[in-house]
């Protein structure tokens, strides 16, 4: 049940509520998987190339960790596809792994048509609805089954990578608490299947951080931040709070620490592979690292502007400029009919000084009375 009391539950339930607004449904996750193992068994199937070696095909990415976030002005989500060769790297070149998927995936009537090469993958549009990105790899090493060799077709060389290893540590630091403020409040209706069920506050996190940054990079996306960079600020920076606001505030709050005090770039590193530099770029480019500032200077002081007591008419301004209109109306529609059937049983009241929702009969509340048609009583007679 709800804590009517607790402004902190009511919160984290919108906050709940619009992130899952922004993510995946299971009829969308139900078509992915399909399409996915399509491609697998087509991949599979390949007598040139592919069948004689040992391999996996996996997702990863925002798929896999659970933070995914359609885009603005678009229904379309990505997947993210290893196809993870088991042999030795020295054996094959870069450009020969490439292009034998490619001329795999030109042999399929369909995917013929779909294909778009990228610098280290092979992207299948399936317009309108999602795009499947499969990037080609070679096991680095013989006893680590997760780090990659990929190819990089600029530098026409390999490329160290670990798609899966990052997936582990992310789900690995979300499971640092092992039940959130919510589960503890709230059962929430209408909960998606069971794959995007119990989402922990750090996923919840990563994805109303993105969806902040796609709202205000919407006008100009020359510098946007990539969502790799958030969600690995977001893992390294995470205390294990229960509450979805307390993660994104002390997300937000290490950020604008870390940006503020020291005299460099803040460097975000691949956790699983210390050697990368996600963050690079901002030296090559510093225009990335001062939009990156920009933006996180923006959502600190609105975050702060939230923790004040302004009611719910300036929280919910704050809310709908930080993650979006329609998505905070929509968050707030559903919070109001779980709401009103305590308001039904005369259980909720309404806090005078805030306007947040409380139990009846606490200090500073005014009972609301049960709905009536036209706001008349109705009154039954024999």
């Amino acid at each position: 049940m709800l804590n009517l009391n607790d402004k902190k539950a009511q919160i984290d339930d919108i906050l709940d509520r619009m992130a899952e607004g922004l993510q995946l449904g299971d009829a969308r996750y139900d078509r992915m998987k399909q399409h996915y193992e399509a491609v697998k068994n087509w991949i599979e199937k390949d007598e040139k190339f592919f069948k004689p070696f040992n391999y996996e095909v996996y997702p990863h990415g925002s798929v896999r960790i659970l933070t995914t976030v359609k885009p603005i002005g678009s229904d379309e989500f990505d997947l993210d596809i290893a196809l993870h060769l088991k042999t030795n790297h020295a054996a094959h070149t870069p450009q020969k792994i490439y292009q034998e998927l490619k001329r795999r995936l030109m042999e399929h009537e369909t995917y013929k048509g779909m294909l778009e090469p990228k610098k280290r993958c092979l992207r299948l549009n399936y317009s309108g609805d999602f795009h499947m990105d499969i990037l080609p790899g070679i096991q680095e090493y013989e006893w680590d089954e997760d780090r990659l060799c990929v190819p990089d077709r600029e530098l026409g060389t390999w490329v160290s990578s670990n798609p899966r290893g990052y997936a582990k540590w992310f789900i690995d630091r979300a499971n640092t608490v092992k039940v959130s403020l919510l589960e503890k409040a709230i059962r929430a209706e209408n909960l998606p299947a069971d794959n995007f069920r119990f989402k922990k506050p750090l996923q919840r996190a990563v994805q109303l951080i993105k969806r902040y940054r796609d709202i205000y990079f919407q006008d100009d996306d020359t510098y946007k931040t990539s969502s790799i960079i958030l969600t690995t600020i977001a893992g390294i920076y995470y205390t294990g709070q229960e509450s979805i606001f307390d993660t994104v505030e002390g997300i937000i709050n290490q950020i604008q620490s870390n940006v503020s005090r020291l005299p460099h770039r803040i460097k975000i590193l691949n956790p699983v592979n210390a050697q990368e530099d996600f963050t690079d770029k901002w030296d090559s480019e510093p225009a990335y690292y001062e939009a990156f500032k920009a933006f996180a200077v923006h959502l600190y002081n609105e975050w702060q502007e939230l923790k004040r007591e302004n009611g719910v008419l300036n929280e919910g301004r704050i809310l709908k400029g930080l993650f979006g209109e329609d998505n905070f109306i929509n968050a707030q529609r559903a919070q109001t009919e779980l709401l009103e059937s305590y308001r039904n049983r005369r259980d909720l009241g309404v806090n005078r000084e805030t306007g947040n929702f409380v139990k009846a009969g606490t200090v500073a509340s005014t009972a609301i009375k049960t709905n009536t048609f036209y706001g008349e009583k109705k009154v039954f007679r024999k």
